[in-house]
């Protein structure tokens, strides 16, 4: 892909489609891959405001550079087989910052370095929801925040790329210090998902400590850094909603080594939890389908803006059977009891004092 530059930042680009004619690429997707969960995606009709009782699909991927020449196409064509409204993206390689429309009518917001064509963040936001965005800011190459309008509240997406573990704890410390940042200024009202490749693993080990986190469907240990992303959850009362589904290992998994021989669980969705009711946790996973030639998997999560129901506690009234006052035996021992001349004396002589004390001259 050519350099992008200020000044093409609004250009619509023409980019050659990228040549899928082979035989595995182009053939329908198999029972096996989808089988009739409703993975397809049916166009519909663009729309100025995301309503609370439709699914949205957030997704995740680190599709490693849309440097090349047809790159974008080739993310595009990827997706078609999928049903998704944002697609939060890492290892973009774009420089600067802009955005600019694909020829299907997607709109692809970008966040890059400003020297050099490494890392970059970005999201990609699907035609029919294009007109809901309220606004995109590019924060630095690692950080993005997407707002949609929405009803009962607005949406904020924050596509997260966190320090590999060739970066010092200095230098992660200072990032999630930068999250914690957007996580602050993001309006109270606003349902918050922060989306991305964490570079961070939450085992199973973590269950004991932090069940209110995460789910049992996660790597086998934990590792230091996922310890820094499961503390970031409990402080902001989120829950990582790809480790709550029981879906098998390669629907688990979000990248893979290059000889193949292992897989982790890196990448992960973040959601208040007072919003974990909303979520559709068999349509949350990865979807290892999708290849644009990167070593992650593509990872989406649905959901419905639905909030938990708040359990009020009940306020027991004491009954009192007053049929027994009829009696006026019984009559008589409650009006000797309870004295009503001391009790009316008590309150004159308390009442007398209070106004004499504060309206006296």
């Amino acid at each position: 892909m050519p350099k992008i530059h200020h000044d093409d930042i609004m250009t619509i680009r023409k980019l050659n489609k990228p040549d899928r004619s082979k035989p595995g690429p182009m053939t329908a997707p198999s029972a096996g891959r989808h089988q009739g969960r409703g993975d397809k995606y049916t166009t519909g009709t663009c729309i100025t405001q995301i309503r609370g009782r439709d699914n949205i699909t957030i997704g995740t991927w680190n599709v490693r550079t849309l440097r090349p020449e047809g790159k974008l196409e080739e993310l595009q064509y990827e997706l078609e087989r999928y049903r998704w409204h944002v697609i939060g993206l890492s290892e973009v390689r774009w420089k600067f910052h802009g955005e600019t429309c694909t020829d299907e009518g997607h709109k692809l917001y970008y966040s890059g370095n400003d020297s050099k064509h490494e890392h970059g963040v970005g999201f990609l936001v699907h035609k029919d929801i294009v007109n809901t965005v309220m606004g995109c800011r590019p924060v630095s190459d690692r950080l993005i925040t997407l707002r949609l309008k929405a009803t009962p509240f607005n949406i904020t997406i924050i596509q997260v790329y966190v320090p590999t573990s060739s970066h010092s704890d200095d230098e992660v410390d200072s990032f999630y210090n930068k999250i914690q940042t957007l996580v602050d200024e993001t309006p109270k009202k606003d349902i918050l998902i922060i989306t991305g490749d964490w570079n961070a693993k939450v085992g199973v080990d973590a269950q004991s400590d932090w069940k209110d986190v995460c789910g049992p469907y996660c790597n086998l240990e934990t590792n230091e850094r996922g310890i820094k992303l499961l503390e970031f959850a409990t402080y902001n009362n989120m829950v990582l909603t790809n480790t709550l589904g029981p879906h098998k290992a390669s629907r688990r998994w979000t990248w893979h080594s290059p000889d193949g021989n292992h897989h982790n669980q890196i990448d992960y969705t973040l959601v208040r939890k007072r919003f974990r009711s909303g979520v559709n946790v068999a349509r949350t996973r990865s979807f290892p389908g999708a290849d644009v030639g990167s070593d992650h998997d593509l990872l989406m999560t649905t959901f419905r803006v639905r909030l938990s129901k708040t359990k009020k506690p009940k306020q027991l009234r004491k009954k009192f059977d007053l049929e027994k006052l009829r009696d006026p035996a019984v009559a008589q021992d409650f009006k000797t009891d309870l004295n009503f001349d001391s009790v009316t004396d008590t309150f004159n002589t308390a009442l007398k004092e209070t106004v004499a004390e504060l309206l006296g001259k």
